[in-house]
């Protein structure tokens, strides 16, 4: 019987170095340990492939968590049912995983059923957000129905700015943000509709807003 480790990230920015360091304590020579950089969605995946064609009946596949063999269901559940007819465990070192027990194993594929259901759901609300976003021509990204600061109260707080406040005070009072007041006092001071005096009296253009 051999024992082997794999490690898998989902891109090249992430780093297997964490797996590899569990496998490694948990006995695994770092020969054995095949590692690679792809989406778990991928299904022809090199080192994987390396790995399964060394795989013999009594050996065992170690994995930081099962979800490193594959993130579908589907082709997860293929992978386990094939291991199974070749008499191959794996084990994981995060969920307790056994396959050589036949409960764990039914147990882990109802967990990955809910899990990529999850996925699923979260996917489609973002796909709705965008398109809701588009249609209303918001920016993706910006929360949907996220109110814009009314030009009522940023002319009060202008007001309240002219009539001797502090930026803070008048933001405070008027219901806007600083950075808010601030954007519009530097746009307006480019135009030249609002000159900061040297007083605590400001002098704003009447068609300021």
């Amino acid at each position: 019987m051999a024992i082997y480790g794999y490690a898998r990230v989902s891109t090249r920015d992430q780093s297997t170095d964490m797996q590899v360091t569990r496998l490694l304590e948990s006995g695994i020579p770092k020969e054995r340990i095949f590692t690679e950089n792809i989406s778990g969605a991928t299904e022809d995946r090199p080192e994987l492939n390396k790995l399964l064609n060394l795989l013999h009946k009594g050996d065992v596949v170690t994995v930081w968590k099962v979800d490193r063999l594959g993130r579908r269901t589907a082709h997860l559940a293929r992978l386990l049912e094939e291991f199974n007819e070749k008499g191959i465990t794996v084990r994981s070192l995060t969920e307790g995983v056994d396959t050589s027990d036949r409960s764990s194993r039914v147990s882990y594929l109802l967990m990955s059923v809910i899990a990529q259901n999850e996925r699923e759901t979260i996917n489609e609300r973002i796909r709705c957000g965008i398109d809701h976003a588009q249609k209303y021509g918001t920016k993706s990204g910006r929360p949907i129905g996220r109110p814009k600061v009314s030009s009522v109260k940023v002319q009060h707080a202008l007001e309240l700015l002219a009539s001797g406040k502090s930026y803070r005070h008048a933001c405070s009072i008027a219901g806007v943000s600083l950075a808010t007041l601030v954007r519009r006092v530097q746009a307006m001071q480019q135009q030249n509709q609002f000159t900061r005096q040297s007083s605590i009296f400001d002098t704003i253009r009447q068609d300021a807003i």
